[in-house]
């Protein structure tokens, strides 16, 4: 759902035990990329090296998305990190698949599965 140049894009972030959670919905792209970066900078400094990030609600990713996403687990694996990633199965399950970036990642069906 894209509008004039309108960045469609939430994130939040929440605690979960020694997990932080950041969930994006709508389109993650170059317009928006650099705000997520800086959430997932962000979160990683206020709570620890163990991330997920639920894309569950995520209706599009560009490469860039895509690119920040292998730059933020590279960043982690470098501090004995790690982060995993909530994609149901569609468009975006199938661009980490179409781009071999899928078994970077531990991937989980639920947010659920991905705290469990």
């Amino acid at each position: 759902m894209r509008s004039m140049g309108v960045d469609v894009l939430e994130m939040s972030r929440h605690q979960h035990g020694e997990l932080v959670v950041v969930s994006l919905a709508g389109e993650l792209d170059v317009d928006n990329v650099s705000r997520v970066r800086q959430c997932l900078d962000e979160a990683v400094r206020a709570h620890g090296p163990r991330l997920v990030v639920d894309l569950s609600a995520l209706t599009f990713i560009d490469t860039t998305g895509l690119g920040v996403l292998v730059r933020q687990l590279a960043a982690l694996r470098d501090r004995d990190g790690t982060m995993a990633l909530v994609v149901p199965d569609g468009l975006v399950l199938r661009r980490l698949r179409r781009t071999n970036l899928a078994p970077l990642f531990p991937i989980y069906d639920t947010l659920s599965q991905a705290l469990a």
